[in-house]
């Protein structure tokens, strides 16, 4: 089902099936969906549905906070080669498997991390992403350092993502930041928050 809604190469395709395959048989209990269809569609599509819309939000290097199984770091990893993705998940056992999936898919544009994102230093990323990780205000104070004035946030983020934006609102308003929610009820559920610089804002739409 991924392919109508991105143009993958049979390479591309081949290495996502088999990180499929890697989750399904891992030791490590990653993820509760082990079924086919529903994993492709509740992990892979929705790492990736944002940016078939919203490609140039996508800017290297990109940061994937809170990786867990390598959602979505991993599959955009897969998709655009020529960017760089550095992983960050504070535990060391999903870490371990994320690197493994990385090796054997060949992805050598991922770097993983294990980290707490507040306690890496000296890194820029001009690229946010967290998937169901923290609210909107804990992402954005825990990420604080890894951004300059340009870097945008992509989170993902459901129900209550108009109640986390209000929480918010004082730390988006004392760092000049904007934001949109992109929200899709199909084949997904699923509000994105893009958090940006209020002056680059236009660039976003």
């Amino acid at each position: 089902m991924i392919e109508q809604y991105f143009k993958f190469d049979k390479n591309q395709l081949e290495k996502i099936e088999r990180f499929y395959d890697m989750h399904v048989n891992a030791e490590l209990n990653l993820t509760a969906i082990k079924d086919r269809e529903d994993f492709f569609r509740k992990h892979v599509l929705d790492s990736f549905l944002i940016f078939t819309e919203r490609k140039h939000l996508l800017k290297s290097p990109v940061a994937d906070i809170g990786t867990g199984g390598g959602f979505p770091g991993i599959i955009l990893a897969i998709m655009f080669p020529e960017m760089k993705f550095t992983l960050v998940d504070s535990i060391a056992k999903k870490c371990r498997f994320v690197e493994d999936s990385a090796k054997e898919l060949g992805l050598t544009n991922v770097e993983v991390i294990v980290s707490r994102a507040e306690s890496i230093k000296n890194r820029k990323f001009a690229t946010i992403l967290s998937r169901g990780v923290a609210k909107t205000d804990q992402i954005l104070k825990y990420t604080e350092k890894l951004a300059d004035k340009n870097t945008v946030w992509v989170l993902y983020k459901g129900e209550n993502a108009e109640n986390e934006l209000a929480e918010a609102r004082q730390m988006i308003t004392r760092k000049n930041l904007e934001w949109e929610n992109v929200r899709y009820d199909t084949p997904i559920q699923r509000t994105y928050t893009i958090i940006r610089n209020a002056d680059d804002l236009s660039r976003v739409r």
